[in-house]
């Protein structure tokens, strides 16, 4: 079964190996990683999937003021399709919510027809293209989520 927990910095290591797996050339380094780690909790949020002790899949939000970009989703090769992906985002959107953020974005490549699919299903509608963003060559896309405030809030008794 899959747990999601807050990444610690003991996770650095399998992190970095996730990036290498999930995006190649384009995948974050150890600084970077550390920087993600650094933020938490004053303007990041980094979680991780975890099953059986492995970290299978992680997410990293980034969130000031009122916007939060969702700076990463990463789910192991031969984990994907599985629902985690939309667990991990799930996840940090409501983080976003909890923080008081009106909108999230995400940048995905325009190559990735599977997380596009994921994106949209959640909510998210395109909003920019930026052309050759990737070292391969890819367009990424620029995804918006406008966001209500958290639920908690609309459900108080009045009675």
């Amino acid at each position: 079964m899959v747990g999601l927990r807050p990444a610690r910095r003991s996770d650095l290591d399998a992190l970095r190996e996730l990036e290498t797996a999930c995006f190649g050339v384009d995948a974050w380094g150890e600084e970077a990683l550390r920087g993600e780690l650094d933020g938490v909790p004053e303007t990041r949020e980094v979680v991780v999937a975890e099953e059986s002790g492995e970290i299978v899949g992680y997410a990293a939000l980034l969130a000031v003021g009122a916007t939060a970009d969702v700076a990463r989703i990463a789910v192991r090769p031969d984990r994907r399709r599985q629902g985690l992906g939309r667990l991990l985002l799930d996840k940090v959107v409501a983080a976003a919510r909890d923080r008081g953020c009106t909108e999230a974005l995400l940048e995905v490549s325009a190559a990735n027809a599977a997380a596009i699919s994921m994106y949209e299903a959640a909510g998210f509608a395109p909003l920019a293209r930026r052309r050759g963003y990737y070292r391969d060559g890819a367009d990424a896309l620029v995804l918006r989520l406008t966001l209500a405030p958290p639920r908690s809030d609309a459900l108080r008794r009045t009675d």
